[in-house]
């Protein structure tokens, strides 16, 4: 038995000891709103239970087949710059929808669980979504993006390092335009088979078919579209994981029938597979490109590449960054700071669209949220003043600069004239960014909460804001998806100075431990 295969085998061992209650709890308190670089600590789930029944039944009333008719509503979009041409946006569901999503989900766990784990399966997924340990049985962890990014590594730089003595090429290759590109439809198609739910009759079998009603859902959480589901979501990662599981087992079926020896991995929509020649390569990657399109999925042409082994294993930028690594720094001088900031901004150079940026800003500060550096005067300045340049290299890195210069803030809390000059950049920052709200929306997002977390100024927000997610922190409570059920709290009260959680703890991504 291969490692992945083993790791296949321990991820389905593990689930099935959790109760589907308790997948039910996290995936509605935990796994609503996007990872938490995406939306401020005021986004939290507070309250939201899984109730006896669905807010929208099927009915079985009429004469005929039965109906099934949510009310359609839109995400709540969250955008920020990917490069220089391209945004990336998350979505957030309405919760009627997304309590619906888990409810029927969890409703037909089984057929879950099938569709999920596939006997004929050779490509193994190392992105479950949902936090399952071994380290506590038959219980969902703490770790959600930390957990992904532990699945990777065991993916990327243990299990197939350890596997490819045996096999001369890797292939990569990913999904392009993944999640929006998903067709509702293919829901059910993968829960049920396409040839099942297109027989006449069975298009409207929602009581038989729950893929159908999860097709539903999902199409009408996104005022009706059938292109495209939300980014962020833990439900959304599922429904991913459920469809490409499908397509896997027909791609595993047709390459064991080819003779093919592979040992193929995905990580979300990232795959790679060993193999022994070019010409393998070539027919995996044609048979994943025939699969992917009867899902309406097409592979990123520019993104496949066949490279020699060993070559190709690695994550080349760590090696190019260790000379500049802070890891085991306990104290940190200006000189060296900037010495790894020039550092961190050549190897981002190199190998662009990686986690060079988030590696160096984790290094400033101990697991405990400590700063390593205690800078005074102009180089305090220079430093704030780098790091929110940084913020243009990566955007999904502001808010981990955000609560390093909170932590700066409280370093410096007893000297006035210092905390002025710091609440002054912010000032002109955030009356910049407020001058074109629909394009700063992510940034005003964090900056907002920032300063009122802090109580640094008061922010002169314009009498109209589209942003519902911004009106919700000028005005201190949910202006979205309005009316909530009374039993549902999706939003946590901005509090004065010290009562708020710190970013840097709302950032940690590994509770206290440290991946390489």
């Amino acid at each position: 038995m291969s490692l992945p295969k083993d790791h296949t085998a321990e991820t389905k061992k593990l689930l099935k000891k959790v109760s589907k209650d308790k997948i039910a709890k996290w995936l509605l308190e935990e796994g609503y709103y996007p990872e938490q670089y995406i939306v401020p600590p005021s986004f939290k789930v507070n309250q939201f239970n899984l109730q006896l029944n669905p807010f929208f039944e099927i009915d079985n009333t009429t004469a005929g087949q039965p109906k099934f008719e949510p009310e359609k509503e839109e995400l709540i979009n969250i955008s920020f710059p990917k490069t220089e041409l391209t945004d990336r946006t998350f979505g957030i569901i309405a919760p009627k929808i997304y309590h619906d999503i888990i409810w029927y989900l969890t409703n037909d766990w089984d057929t879950i669980l099938k569709s999920l784990f596939r006997a004929n399966n050779k490509i193994h997924s190392y992105s479950f979504p949902i936090p399952i340990t071994s380290k506590n049985e038959g219980e969902i962890g703490s770790l959600r993006a930390g957990r992904m990014i532990y699945e990777y590594l065991e993916m990327a730089e243990n299990d197939l390092v350890a596997e490819a003595y045996n096999y001369k090429y890797i292939l990569k290759s990913d999904i392009k335009n993944f999640y929006p590109s998903i067709y509702t439809h293919s829901i059910a198609w993968a829960i049920h088979t396409k040839e099942t739910i297109r027989k006449r009759g069975n298009r409207n079998k929602f009581n038989d078919y729950v893929g159908l009603v999860l097709d539903k859902l999902f199409q009408y959480s996104n005022d009706g579209c059938t292109n495209g589901i939300a980014i962020g979501p833990a439900i959304s990662d599922l429904i991913a994981e459920i469809i490409l599981s499908a397509v896997d087992t027909e791609c595993s079926k047709i390459m064991i029938a080819k003779g093919i020896d592979f040992i193929g991995v995905r990580f979300k929509d990232d795959y790679r597979f060993l193999c022994h020649s070019k010409q393998d390569a070539k027919l995996i990657i044609k048979t994943l490109q025939k699969q992917m399109a009867l899902f309406n999925l097409t592979l990123n042409e520019s993104k496949s590449q066949v490279i020699g082994l060993p070559e190709g294993l690695f994550r080349e930028w760590t090696a190019e960054y260790q000379p500049f690594s802070l890891r085991y720094r306990k104290k940190i001088s200006y000189k060296r700071f900037e010495n790894s900031f020039r550092g961190t901004l050549n190897v981002d150079k190199r190998f662009e669209g990686t986690g060079v940026v988030d590696r160096f800003l984790s290094e400033l500060y101990t697991k405990n949220q400590q700063l390593k550096f205690n800078f005074k005067d102009k180089e305090l300045l220079k430093a704030i003043s780098l790091l929110l340049m940084l913020k243009e290299r990566r955007n999904k890195s502001f808010p981990q600069i955000l609560g390093i210069i909170e932590q700066i803030i409280e370093q410096n809390k007893g000297k006035v004239k210092t905390v002025s000059k710091i609440s002054s950049v912010f000032e002109n920052l955030l009356n910049e960014k407020l001058k074109s709200i629909d394009d700063n929306q992510y940034d005003l997002l964090w900056l907002s909460y920032f300063v009122k977390s802090l109580d640094l100024f008061p922010i002169a927000f314009p009498k109209k804001i589209n942003s519902e997610l911004i009106k919700s922190l000028k005005n201190n409570k949910v202006e979205f998806f309005k009316p909530i059920p009374t039993d549902i709290k999706l939003f946590e009260t901005v509090k004065k100075p010290t009562k708020n959680v710190l970013l840097l703890k709302h950032l940690a991504i590994f509770k206290n431990e440290i991946v390489e």
